[in-house]
């Protein structure tokens, strides 16, 4: 209690200068100088480094902050209010997608918490469960000054208050963060993910052959982090040194296990090739496949395992493919296998002959339907004539193909899907549509729960492309990799029908893969020139 409040009541009922003499003896003014006392800063009890709060605890006399002195006098006629010591943001401020930690010091008497940002209530509770945290996802979404208020209740209903404020100033949409271009050899990229520390790219460098190469890049500067790139010939104990290897996929499971898709030797002689690695880099185990002719394309994580998509060659002369899916556990051993041939679900035709070609392009599981969505381009036979057309299938890891679509044609005579990836509650593919002689176009198909893609989607006039990679943030935006096999481009879109987000072009590229971190922050990769390329941009 201030001496100025104590002296209000006593001013009633006295002479001034008896009450003066009796509030002096009192409450000495300590802002003359002598005051002594202790202050210690402690967590609550039961908090930790998630808490956001720590309490002040004191022994009278104590000054804290700006306040002024205590009462030395015991059972005082009242309690002085609550105390909110500090209040900050840590960062104090915000110069690209990312978060800031609301921190508080609070003395020992507060009870209750609230806090508001932007005039809008967004936590209440007790001090020691205190912990909230600011996210910037976007320019769009969040640019500007934000104001954070604190407000603290002791048990008697007093209370207190305190404010600061949030910058928040972030790159356009699309700029770039970083970018990496491999230095050393020629070669490119086909696949890209984002693990909890690092940026994983997988891909093929040609040194005295062609090797699958994989990399760690930093996720703020796209360098190399230490010991890496890592060809495959640093690792395996099944693949020859002369034999060239050519990697198409990789996948990170929730354990932060790195599981590599490949392909071991060239032409129509390739084997498919899968090793799986723990955090740390060390190699659990890998696969080699038996079967000539076999290749993969595509690789998922799933719970405990990882699956692969790709081709089994079933004739030479003439060349015929089927579909080929396969499930590897943690340690990279083979556990599950299946072909993927016509009729499919929904074929009101047979293959009698085995003369439609399927191929699985990519693969991703879903949690939600607690299934693996495939898709790929197949033929087909429609009015006795063959056409290519885009497909999807479901299969669960308890039953097998569950669910099959395949396009119709509603939106040109030959379509594809090459890349796949779970946005929020939506499944959404990437690939391409053809009218009769002229050049492929981009498409992206919205799936519905048993995989029809013939609903929603959408067609942007960009001549001779294709959506090779595709990818989602937290705000459900989508960033695809286009290419027409000379030049490239990272497009961003939100929805079916809207413009683009932006849109970034590169000669003498190529872009094959696509993938976003947990902050927004998406990476394509590659190759620009003869080189291997990443480029990260902002959410």
């Amino acid at each position: 209690m201030s001496r100025r409040t104590l002296l209000l009541p006593l001013l009633l009922a006295a002479c001034f200068e008896e009450v003066w003499k009796e509030g002096s003896d009192k409450f000495p003014d300590t802002d003359s100088g002598g005051a002594s006392g202790t202050s210690t800063t402690t967590l609550v009890p039961g908090g930790d480094a998630s808490s956001g709060t720590q309490t002040v605890t004191s022994e009278p006399p104590t000054t804290l902050g700006t306040a002024e002195p205590s009462s030395t006098t015991t059972g005082a006629l009242e309690n002085e209010p609550p105390q909110i010591i500090s209040l900050q943001l840590e960062p104090a401020s915000l110069d690209q997608a990312g978060d800031a930690e609301v921190l508080a010091v609070v003395s020992s008497d507060v009870v209750k918490l609230r806090l508001e940002v932007d005039d809008e209530q967004v936590w209440t509770g007790k001090p020691a469960e205190f912990a909230w945290t600011f996210t910037a996802t976007s320019k769009a979404a969040s640019q500007g000054k934000h104001s954070f208020v604190l407000y603290a209740e002791d048990d008697e209903g007093l209370s207190a208050m305190k404010s600061t404020t949030l910058w928040v100033m972030l790159p356009e949409t699309g700029a770039e963060k970083c970018e990496f271009e491999e230095p050393s050899h020629d070669g490119w990229l086909t696949a890209t993910a984002y693990g909890a520390d690092a940026l994983i790219v997988a891909g093929t460098l040609v040194t005295s052959q062609l090797e699958a190469t994989l990399w760690r890049l930093d996720p703020e500067s796209c360098a190399p982090q230490a010991g890496f790139p890592r060809q495959i010939s640093q690792w395996t104990a099944l693949v020859e040194d002369w034999e060239p290897s050519q990697a198409v996929g990789v996948a990170i499971d929730d354990a932060g296990r790195t599981a590599l898709a490949a392909n071991i030797g060239d032409g129509l002689d390739r084997r498919p090739y899968v090793a799986v690695f723990a955090p740390d880099g060390e190699l659990l185990g890998e696969h080699l496949g038996k079967e000539v002719g076999d290749t993969y394309s595509g690789i998922t994580a799933v719970p405990d395992g990882f699956f692969v998509v790709g081709d089994t060659r079933v004739s030479t002369n003439p060349l015929r493919y089927d579909g080929l899916i396969e499930g590897f556990d943690a340690a990279g051993s083979k556990i599950w296998h299946d072909t993927i041939a016509a009729p499919l679900p929904g074929d009101d035709w047979n293959d009698q002959f085995n003369v439609f070609d399927e191929h699985p392009r990519a693969v991703v599981w879903s949690d939600d339907l607690d299934a693996l969505i495939v898709v790929g381009e197949r033929a087909v036979l429609e009015d006795k004539d063959p056409r290519q057309r885009a497909f999807s299938i479901q299969y669960t890891l308890k039953d097998g193909l569950v669910e099959a679509w395949t396009s119709s044609g509603l939106d040109a005579p030959q379509d594809g899907l090459v890349a796949v990836t779970v946005c929020g509650d939506e499944w959404v593919a990437g690939g391409w549509i053809q009218e009769d002689q002229n050049p492929r176009s981009p498409a992206a198909r919205w799936l519905g729960p048993t995989g029809n893609g013939g609903a929603k989607r959408r067609l942007d006039p960009l001549k001779g492309a294709t959506f090779h990679g595709l990818a989602c943030d937290r705000e459900n935006k989508f960033t695809t990799a286009a290419s027409t096999g000379v030049n490239a481009s990272v497009l961003g879109f939100r929805s079916s029908d809207d413009p683009f987000l932006f849109k970034q072009d590169f000669g003498q590229a190529a872009l094959t893969a696509a993938d976003c971190d947990s902050r927004g922050f998406c990476a394509v990769a590659g190759a620009r020139g003869a080189r291997a390329w990443v480029r990260v941009h902002h959410p």
